[in-house]
């Protein structure tokens, strides 16, 4: 007989996110790239406001991973380490409490706060010499913030979709 946990669809809302999240780093460096050329700041400000539909589109496919982490899992999920926990096949046998989230996430976090900051600095130091330095390290962790959110939003995706697909009841 087989058996299959009814899980939400995020695959969808994990490309938009990942697609809108590229967008902003490409932006990103666009934006660094014309602000060394004494280009106009306006490139890193929209780069900013490019934030805001990858963040939206990004708690629409939370939601959904949350949701189904605690349906595979069985038990409850909020933070991004505990969906990874729970949506990994390879550690299904292992109580939930002794399972090893992505080494990865933390970094991520990392990364991202940085570039916030940066913009933050970045934004506040305008009209100075410095304001390229925080544009560039602005775009420096954009990158790497980036590419560390699209590779757990595809893992977590793909794993959860193992999930998804009927498997044989065993026993």
């Amino acid at each position: 007989m087989d058996i299959y946990i009814d899980l939400k669809d995020v695959r969808v809302t994990g490309y938009v996110s990942m697609g809108l999240i590229a967008l902003v780093a490409v932006e990103s460096i666009w934006g660094t790239i014309n602000d060394w050329q004494g280009g106009s700041s306006s490139w890193s400000f929209l780069a900013i406001v490019l934030i805001l539909p990858a963040a939206v589109a990004s708690v629409l496919w939370y939601r959904g991973v949350t949701h189904n982490a605690e349906a595979i899992a069985l038990h409850g999920v909020r933070m991004i380490s505990q969906v990874w926990k729970a949506s990994d096949p390879a550690q299904r046998e292992v109580p939930f409490d002794q399972r090893v989230a992505s080494p990865l996430i933390k970094p991520w976090q990392y990364t991202f706060l940085a570039m916030i900051m940066c913009d933050v600095l970045e934004s506040l130091l305008l009209d100075t010499p410095v304001y390229v330095v925080f544009s560039t390290l602005s775009t420096l962790c954009a990158i790497g913030a980036a590419g560390l959110a699209c590779f757990l939003i595809l893992r977590i995706s793909l794993m959860q979709q193992r999930f998804a697909v009927p498997q044989r009841k065993r026993g």
